[in-house]
């Protein structure tokens, strides 16, 4: 049987840098960004870049397997997100 090498992830929003980075970047500058993969504890590095319209903000993470998984997410609901307190009250 093939191996599958689609994965889910999560942007880790209880790192404060990872908000401030996202909330900073700069459009088709590619960006540290931390997500959490598959409900794994263990948080790992991504590459988050801003699209030059600054509409979309894209997520690339390296799979075990070597293949790319890429994210689409849109930049303003992101932002959105990451300015509700709501999202860290478990902080």
């Amino acid at each position: 049987m093939a191996k599958v090498d689609s994965i889910t992830c999560a942007i880790d929003l209880r790192d404060p840098s990872n908000s401030v980075n996202i909330a900073m970047a700069k459009p088709g500058e590619g960006i540290r960004v931390i997500v959490r993969l598959d409900n794994n504890p263990t948080a790992v590095d991504a590459i988050g870049t801003l699209s030059n319209d600054g509409k979309s903000f894209t997520v690339v993470i390296t799979t075990e397997y070597g293949g790319l998984q890429r994210y689409d997410l849109s930049y303003r609901d992101l932002l959105e997100t990451l300015s509700d307190p709501a999202n860290f009250s478990d902080v």
